[in-house]
């Protein structure tokens, strides 16, 4: 195939698009906005934060599920335990 007048090969036409400041400006914008709005916003917010812990909540109740209390943090103290166990030093 012969090239016209205004046509470059195809290594030259790819690195004049991939080295043109318009495309460049234009790339990251998609990205950013994809990576704000798809990710952080409606993964991050909207998924973790409101639509997981509501099925959470649902399929507790469905399966008749009791979460326990998170163990308080305390400090263990050599020969002493407080979960009952006799521990030898």
């Amino acid at each position: 195939m012969a090239l016209t007048n205004g046509d470059l090969p195809l290594n030259e036409d790819a690195w004049s698009i991939f080295t043109n400041p318009a495309h460049i400006i234009a790339e990251l914008g998609w990205t950013i906005i994809q990576d704000v709005i798809l990710v952080w916003l409606l993964y991050g917010t909207l998924w973790k934060k409101v639509i997981l812990p509501k099925l959470h909540e649902k399929f507790d109740k469905e399966h008749k599920i009791t979460h326990h209390e998170p163990a308080k943090p305390h400090i263990h103290i050599a020969g002493h335990d407080d979960h009952g166990h006799d521990h030898k030093i």
